[in-house]
Protein backbone atom coordinates (compact mmCIF):
# COMPACT_ATOMS: atom_id res chain seq x y z
CA UNK A 1 0.00 0.00 0.00
CA UNK A 2 0.94 3.55 -0.07
CA UNK A 3 2.61 5.15 2.63
CA UNK A 4 -0.22 7.34 4.51
CA UNK A 5 -0.23 9.16 7.59
CA UNK A 6 -2.39 9.25 10.54
CA UNK A 7 -5.51 11.75 9.46
CA UNK A 8 -8.83 9.84 8.31
CA UNK A 9 -8.51 7.46 5.35
CA UNK A 10 -11.43 8.96 3.17
CA UNK A 11 -13.50 12.15 4.27
CA UNK A 12 -16.62 12.10 2.49
CA UNK A 13 -18.70 15.66 3.35
CA UNK A 14 -22.28 16.42 1.74
CA UNK A 15 -21.22 14.97 -2.05
CA UNK A 16 -24.57 16.03 -4.05
CA UNK A 17 -25.09 15.15 -7.73
CA UNK A 18 -27.72 16.59 -10.09
CA UNK A 19 -29.32 15.26 -13.31
CA UNK A 20 -31.62 18.07 -14.81
CA UNK A 21 -34.01 18.56 -11.97
CA UNK A 22 -33.48 15.61 -10.20
CA UNK A 23 -31.32 15.04 -7.43
CA UNK A 24 -29.93 11.65 -6.78
CA UNK A 25 -27.10 12.10 -4.22
CA UNK A 26 -27.62 14.26 -1.58
CA UNK A 27 -25.82 15.44 1.24
CA UNK A 28 -23.66 12.22 1.32
CA UNK A 29 -21.67 11.82 4.23
CA UNK A 30 -19.32 9.51 5.83
CA UNK A 31 -15.92 8.34 6.70
CA UNK A 32 -13.21 5.42 6.78
CA UNK A 33 -10.41 4.28 8.73
CA UNK A 34 -7.44 2.12 7.62
CA UNK A 35 -8.51 -1.29 7.42
CA UNK A 36 -12.21 -1.16 6.91
CA UNK A 37 -14.61 -1.89 4.26
CA UNK A 38 -17.58 0.30 3.28
CA UNK A 39 -20.61 -1.12 2.14
CA UNK A 40 -23.10 1.13 -0.17
CA UNK A 41 -26.19 -0.76 -0.43
CA UNK A 42 -29.70 -0.22 -2.44
CA UNK A 43 -31.77 -1.01 -4.73
CA UNK A 44 -30.70 -0.44 -8.46
CA UNK A 45 -30.97 2.90 -9.88
CA UNK A 46 -30.40 4.04 -6.66
CA UNK A 47 -27.05 6.02 -7.01
CA UNK A 48 -24.63 3.68 -6.12
CA UNK A 49 -22.81 3.84 -9.32
CA UNK A 50 -23.07 7.43 -9.50
CA UNK A 51 -21.62 7.55 -5.86
CA UNK A 52 -18.98 5.51 -6.39
CA UNK A 53 -17.87 6.96 -10.01
CA UNK A 54 -17.37 10.70 -8.66
CA UNK A 55 -15.76 8.83 -5.34
CA UNK A 56 -13.16 7.50 -8.24
CA UNK A 57 -12.62 10.55 -9.97
CA UNK A 58 -14.98 9.56 -13.11
CA UNK A 59 -17.42 12.06 -12.23
CA UNK A 60 -17.87 15.58 -10.61
CA UNK A 61 -20.31 16.25 -8.48
CA UNK A 62 -22.65 19.36 -8.05
CA UNK A 63 -21.10 20.20 -4.46
CA UNK A 64 -19.00 18.14 -1.67
CA UNK A 65 -15.83 17.78 -0.41
CA UNK A 66 -13.35 14.36 -0.63
CA UNK A 67 -10.47 14.25 0.99
CA UNK A 68 -8.08 10.48 0.64
CA UNK A 69 -5.52 10.70 3.88
CA UNK A 70 -6.18 14.76 4.17
CA UNK A 71 -5.37 15.25 0.23
CA UNK A 72 -8.37 17.04 -1.22
CA UNK A 73 -8.96 15.18 -4.25
CA UNK A 74 -11.50 17.57 -6.34
CA UNK A 75 -8.53 20.04 -6.40
CA UNK A 76 -5.77 17.28 -7.81
CA UNK A 77 -8.24 15.38 -9.69
CA UNK A 78 -4.59 13.78 -11.52
CA UNK A 79 -3.67 12.17 -7.49
CA UNK A 80 -6.95 10.06 -8.18
CA UNK A 81 -4.80 6.91 -9.86
CA UNK A 82 -2.41 7.30 -7.13
CA UNK A 83 -4.58 6.73 -4.27
CA UNK A 84 -7.60 4.88 -5.61
CA UNK A 85 -8.00 0.94 -7.68
CA UNK A 86 -11.31 1.40 -9.06
CA UNK A 87 -13.20 -1.95 -10.81
CA UNK A 88 -16.78 -0.39 -12.27
CA UNK A 89 -19.73 -2.83 -13.24
CA UNK A 90 -18.43 -3.12 -16.83
CA UNK A 91 -15.37 -4.99 -18.52
CA UNK A 92 -12.41 -2.85 -18.73
CA UNK A 93 -10.19 -5.01 -20.40
CA UNK A 94 -8.91 -5.37 -23.92
CA UNK A 95 -10.61 -8.86 -24.97
CA UNK A 96 -8.29 -9.37 -27.92
CA UNK A 97 -5.40 -9.35 -25.63
CA UNK A 98 -3.74 -12.34 -23.34
CA UNK A 99 -4.43 -12.04 -19.63
CA UNK A 100 -0.76 -11.40 -19.10
CA UNK A 101 -0.62 -8.76 -21.78
CA UNK A 102 -3.68 -6.93 -20.21
CA UNK A 103 -1.85 -7.33 -17.06
CA UNK A 104 1.37 -5.75 -18.87
CA UNK A 105 -0.33 -2.17 -19.77
CA UNK A 106 -1.08 -2.03 -16.05
CA UNK A 107 2.39 -2.98 -14.35
CA UNK A 108 4.58 -2.70 -16.91
CA UNK A 109 7.44 -5.47 -16.81
CA UNK A 110 6.95 -5.93 -13.00
CA UNK A 111 4.19 -9.31 -14.26
CA UNK A 112 6.00 -12.05 -13.28
CA UNK A 113 4.80 -15.24 -11.30
CA UNK A 114 5.98 -14.05 -8.26
CA UNK A 115 3.29 -11.18 -8.50
CA UNK A 116 1.10 -11.96 -5.04
CA UNK A 117 -1.89 -11.03 -6.66
CA UNK A 118 -1.87 -13.10 -9.28
CA UNK A 119 -1.82 -16.12 -6.56
CA UNK A 120 -4.65 -13.99 -4.64
CA UNK A 121 -7.09 -14.27 -7.59
CA UNK A 122 -6.00 -17.34 -8.94
CA UNK A 123 -4.75 -16.23 -11.94
CA UNK A 124 -1.35 -17.30 -12.58
CA UNK A 125 -2.90 -20.46 -15.24
CA UNK A 126 -4.50 -17.96 -16.91
CA UNK A 127 -1.54 -15.77 -18.03
CA UNK A 128 -1.84 -17.40 -21.86
CA UNK A 129 -5.35 -17.30 -22.49
CA UNK A 130 -7.19 -14.43 -24.83
CA UNK A 131 -9.15 -12.31 -22.41
CA UNK A 132 -12.42 -12.91 -24.60
CA UNK A 133 -11.61 -17.21 -23.63
CA UNK A 134 -12.34 -16.31 -19.96
CA UNK A 135 -15.77 -16.85 -17.86
CA UNK A 136 -17.11 -14.04 -16.28
CA UNK A 137 -15.84 -14.83 -13.17
CA UNK A 138 -12.13 -14.74 -14.58
CA UNK A 139 -12.76 -11.19 -16.38
CA UNK A 140 -13.77 -9.71 -12.60
CA UNK A 141 -10.38 -11.33 -11.01
CA UNK A 142 -8.41 -10.14 -13.68
CA UNK A 143 -9.80 -6.21 -13.69
CA UNK A 144 -9.21 -6.51 -10.22
CA UNK A 145 -5.85 -7.60 -10.27
CA UNK A 146 -5.40 -4.54 -13.20
CA UNK A 147 -7.33 -2.14 -10.85
CA UNK A 148 -4.37 -2.48 -7.46
CA UNK A 149 -1.48 -2.15 -9.72
CA UNK A 150 -0.44 0.96 -8.31
CA UNK A 151 -0.44 -0.89 -5.06
CA UNK A 152 -2.93 2.09 -4.21
CA UNK A 153 -4.35 2.14 -0.34
CA UNK A 154 -8.27 2.42 -1.33
CA UNK A 155 -10.35 0.10 -3.73
CA UNK A 156 -13.54 0.72 -4.86
CA UNK A 157 -15.31 -1.71 -6.25
CA UNK A 158 -18.66 -1.47 -7.76
CA UNK A 159 -20.58 -5.11 -7.69
CA UNK A 160 -17.23 -7.03 -7.71
CA UNK A 161 -19.42 -10.44 -8.12
CA UNK A 162 -22.38 -9.96 -9.19
CA UNK A 163 -23.87 -13.28 -11.11
CA UNK A 164 -21.11 -14.94 -10.99
CA UNK A 165 -20.58 -18.30 -9.04
CA UNK A 166 -20.01 -19.28 -5.53
CA UNK A 167 -16.40 -20.61 -6.46
CA UNK A 168 -15.77 -16.89 -7.96
CA UNK A 169 -17.39 -14.96 -4.82
CA UNK A 170 -15.15 -16.94 -2.64
CA UNK A 171 -12.02 -15.98 -4.35
CA UNK A 172 -13.22 -12.19 -4.18
CA UNK A 173 -13.89 -12.24 -1.27
CA UNK A 174 -10.93 -13.46 0.03
CA UNK A 175 -8.81 -11.03 -2.13
CA UNK A 176 -10.95 -8.28 -0.26
CA UNK A 177 -10.39 -9.55 3.24
CA UNK A 178 -6.52 -9.85 2.20
CA UNK A 179 -6.73 -6.40 1.27
CA UNK A 180 -8.73 -4.89 4.55
CA UNK A 181 -6.33 -6.90 6.44
CA UNK A 182 -3.12 -5.50 4.86
CA UNK A 183 -4.62 -1.95 5.92
CA UNK A 184 -6.39 -1.01 2.91
CA UNK A 185 -10.02 0.56 2.40
CA UNK A 186 -13.00 -0.94 0.34
CA UNK A 187 -15.33 1.01 -0.91
CA UNK A 188 -18.62 -2.08 -1.78
CA UNK A 189 -21.04 -1.73 -3.87
CA UNK A 190 -22.99 -5.17 -3.20
CA UNK A 191 -26.00 -6.79 -2.92
CA UNK A 192 -24.19 -10.07 -1.92
CA UNK A 193 -25.24 -11.14 1.53
CA UNK A 194 -21.58 -12.55 2.50
CA UNK A 195 -19.68 -9.19 0.89
CA UNK A 196 -22.16 -7.28 3.32
CA UNK A 197 -21.14 -9.08 6.06
CA UNK A 198 -17.45 -8.14 5.19
CA UNK A 199 -18.16 -4.31 5.53
CA UNK A 200 -17.03 -2.67 8.81
CA UNK A 201 -19.49 -0.01 8.31
CA UNK A 202 -22.42 0.16 5.94
CA UNK A 203 -25.30 2.68 4.47
CA UNK A 204 -28.41 2.60 2.27
CA UNK A 205 -28.67 4.93 -0.31
CA UNK A 206 -32.56 5.97 0.09
CA UNK A 207 -33.92 8.83 -1.88
CA UNK A 208 -30.83 10.14 -2.70
CA UNK A 209 -29.31 9.97 0.97
CA UNK A 210 -27.07 7.63 3.20
CA UNK A 211 -28.97 5.94 6.69
CA UNK A 212 -26.06 3.97 8.60
CA UNK A 213 -27.46 0.40 9.22
CA UNK A 214 -26.59 -2.74 10.32
CA UNK A 215 -25.90 -5.83 7.75
CA UNK A 216 -28.89 -7.45 9.43
CA UNK A 217 -31.43 -3.91 8.38
CA UNK A 218 -29.85 -3.38 5.44
CA UNK A 219 -30.33 -7.03 3.93
CA UNK A 220 -34.01 -6.74 4.68
CA UNK A 221 -34.75 -3.57 3.28
CA UNK A 222 -32.72 -4.85 0.05
CA UNK A 223 -35.34 -7.83 0.38
CA UNK A 224 -38.34 -5.36 0.63
CA UNK A 225 -37.46 -3.36 -2.36
CA UNK A 226 -37.30 0.23 -0.09
CA UNK A 227 -36.10 2.95 -1.76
Amino acid sequence: MQSTTTVPGIEVDKITQTYGKKQILKDISFSAQKGSCVGIVGINGGGKSTLLDILAGIRRPRSGSYRIFGQNMFENRSSFGKWIGYLPQGNPLLEDLSVYDNLRLWYGHKVTPELPVLEKLQLLELLPLKVRELSGGMKRRLSIACAVAENQPVLILDEPSSSLDLHQKKIIRDFISDYIGEGGIVLLSTHDMQEIRLCTDLYYLENGSTVRLTADEALLRLQEGVQ
